[in-house]
């Protein structure tokens, strides 16, 4: 089963996608290694309990989204 959604945040590089929260958030350019989550609320969920410096938000992965991954994968 894929997840539906990730976390991302504009940076001035571009967007770049939630890799682990613990110790503290890290963040990568690359789509195809970020934390996947099984659903649009979970990703909102950790999104929004991130500090509000991030200015995180939750991406749905649709169709599309999972094409791109496998094209990565």
């Amino acid at each position: 089963m894929s997840a539906s959604a990730i976390v991302a945040r504009t940076a001035a590089g571009g967007i770049e996608y939630l890799l682990s929260q613990q110790p503290g958030p890290r963040w990568s350019p690359r789509l195809q290694i970020a934390t996947r989550y099984a659903s649009i609320r979970e990703a909102t969920r950790v999104a929004l309990r991130l500090p509000g410096r991030f200015r995180a938000y939750a991406l749905p992965l649709g169709p599309a989204g999972a094409e791109l991954l496998a094209e990565f994968a």
